[in-house]
């Protein structure tokens, strides 16, 4: 009944020619944010699908990716909504988004600066062994020690077992030294993807469900940068030790270009706030009244869930197909597939909406989550688990938007955007960092 309700006062208060023709028109504020969607978004892709391979390589645990990425999803949990009420109290969002864009930057910028040095690589090969160094380069690839390596080594033509040793201590060291960054980075950097969210449901208004078409090309962006960048990275790889090592790098280079065109458009956003007087009267308290009710407070639960199964996808997605035995551009085309099959889930979410409520969207896209993942449990074929990674996308777009006009529409009753939207993405995001430090 609330959910029809919302949905009436939308189409009530859309008369407003302002909101209706913000997402539509192709005016300066419009154009702005949908720039900075594609370029944040580019970064993402570009960079996001390959750290967890990044760090394998490196040679950490799946276990230290986890607690990594439940780290940065942790701060986020707890700096968003902090982050989000110094900017709508102090009025100044822009400066918050901008600090916290370069610091997101940095800090993942600063996790090329950390490489093994005590690695080597074992040949077995009849009764030979050779042990030899491995060395990282400052360049972002992986080859033999100069003083043992030869031709023979690296060519060979008997059958010859390979093992890579790893230093336990070290890679532990390398380990606490990323969680130091990350979490660091990330107090500042928490806002990065639930406060421009926000800023374009403040700019749309009571038109809250044209949200899709704005963040639509955040998909474009990251299915560009992830097909792109994974189509250079298959360029720049050789075989080591019996492995095949990739220079990510490559897309750290990619994320910094990105994310340096993004952090100008900050410049030119349009930033809305509530009135002053209406502003002075908000608190958390009514904030937290509304969610806790019956029925938004099972939809947060919900919404819970959705973020733990997308963010297992998302960071475990890639080291899930590599162990498949995907090849790079295999793992190019499940990103870039996934994100253009999201984009389409952007562009129809708004009728979905309208035709049938952010809720039966929900429940929807829950059940088919559940189809997926039993897909994913049983596949043996790689093309089989890219096209279940691929489809993923279309829950994640309708998901996404649906759970922002959730919050849109709490946060237009209440005048608290940043809040609103970093604490709906908080609840989101809370089980899947239980769920990354399993």
């Amino acid at each position: 009944m609330d959910n029809e309700d919302s949905r009436h006062k939308i189409k009530r208060h859309s008369q407003s020619p302002t909101s209706q023709d913000s997402s539509v028109t192709c005016n300066p504020s419009t154009i702005t944010f949908k720039a900075y969607f594609f370029l944040f978004f580019a970064a993402i892709g570009s960079s996001l699908p390959y750290l967890a391979l990044y760090y394998k390589q490196l040679g950490l645990t799946a276990g230290h990716a986890g607690i990594l990425n439940g780290a940065r999803l942790f701060t986020e949990f707890i700096g968003s909504p902090l982050w989000g009420i110094v900017g709508d109290k102090l009025r100044m969002r822009k400066i918050i988004l901008f600090a916290s864009l370069v610091s997101y930057t940095t800090g993942t910028l600063l996790l090329m600066a950390v490489q093994p040095q005590n690695q080597q690589c074992i040949k077995t090969e009849a009764n030979k062994t050779e042990i030899t160094p491995l060395i990282f380069t400052a360049g972002g690839t992986i080859k033999l020690g100069v003083d043992n390596q030869d031709k023979g080594f690296e060519n060979h033509v008997s059958p010859a077992d390979f093992t890579r040793k790893v230093d336990e201590s070290e890679i532990t060291k390398i380990f606490l030294i990323f969680l130091v960054i990350i979490c660091t980075s990330q107090i500042i950097g928490s806002v990065v993807f639930t406060m421009p969210d926000a800023l374009v449901v403040g700019f749309l208004k009571e038109n809250v469900r044209a949200f899709g078409s704005f963040r639509v090309w955040g998909e474009v962006g990251v299915a560009g940068g992830s097909f792109l960048v994974g189509g250079v990275i298959n360029f720049y790889q050789s075989e080591v030790c019996g492995e095949t090592v990739k220079n990510y790098f490559i897309s750290f280079y990619f994320f910094a270009g990105f994310n340096a065109l993004a952090i100008l458009t900050v410049i030119f956003m349009k930033v809305s706030y509530a009135d002053a007087e209406t502003s002075s009267e908000v608190t958390l308290l009514p904030l937290l009244k509304e969610l806790l009710k019956f029925r938004n407070a099972v939809i947060i639960i919900v919404a819970t869930y959705l973020g733990m199964l997308n963010g297992l996808h998302e960071f475990f997605g890639f080291w899930y197909l590599d162990d498949l035995g995907a090849k790079p551009y295999m793992l190019g085309v499940a990103s870039g597939l996934r994100y253009t099959i999201a984009m389409l889930a952007y562009f129809a979410s708004e009728v979905f909406i309208t035709k049938f409520g952010y809720v039966c969207v929900i429940a929807a896209s829950l059940a088919l989550y559940v189809a997926v993942y039993l897909g994913l449990a049983f596949v043996l074929n790689p093309w089989l688990g890219v096209v279940l990674y691929s489809v993923q996308g279309l829950l994640y777009g309708t998901t996404w938007v649906a759970c922002v006009v959730f919050g849109g529409t709490v946060s237009l009753r209440l005048g608290f955007y940043t809040v609103t939207q970093g604490k709906c993405s908080q609840y989101q995001f809370s089980l899947l960092i239980a769920l990354n430090f399993f």
